[in-house]
């Protein structure tokens, strides 16, 4: 965790995340969640998916990690580039229950934190591509990088309207 950041606030910064993007895409129609761009040439839409997706497996780390620190969770077999989003039809995907669920894990794994000793400090080894080594994370990390990741593509999101970051 970054010196500073109490667990109250990181915890509150990533159950954030499910309202940032519903915020930044409010209002779109169809047409305005299919437009692409953005760091990986994605639509609207297949962003706002890749970031519940994203958050839905950091869900499942920090379960891990809770349950049995240091253990060992392979996350090689996701790879969301843009066959991988075909094959998971995000391009037409509704955003709506996508959200739903990411608010409702943001809100439980939240829960499940904030009545621990430790278990932002608690580890889960990683392997994220097939063949290499894993590398070991905190739960606090595994947070933090999610709101960074967030962050970012929601400025993607942002750049595609052609709208500014809010204040």
């Amino acid at each position: 965790m970054s010196r500073g950041t109490s667990k109250a606030e990181l915890l509150r910064r990533w159950r954030a995340v499910p309202r940032r993007i519903q915020r930044t895409i409010a209002g779109l129609d169809g047409r305005e969640l299919d437009r692409r761009g953005g760091s990986q040439g994605l639509s609207v839409r297949e962003y706002a998916h890749h970031l519940v997706e994203a958050n839905l497996v950091a869900c499942s780390m920090i379960v891990a990690a809770l349950g049995s620190s240091g253990a060992t969770y392979d996350w090689s077999w996701l790879y969301p580039d843009r066959a991988w989003m075909r094959r998971l039809g995000y391009s037409r995907a509704p955003v709506r229950p996508a959200l739903e669920a990411l608010h409702a894990l943001c809100e439980h794994v939240s829960g499940l934190l904030s009545r621990s000793r430790g278990g932002l400090s608690r580890r889960v080894r990683l392997f994220d591509a097939p063949g290499e080594k894993p590398y070991t994370m905190t739960v606090a990390r595994i947070l933090e990088q999610e709101v960074e990741h967030a962050g970012h593509h929601l400025a993607d999101v942002r750049a595609i309207l052609g709208r500014r970051a809010p204040r």
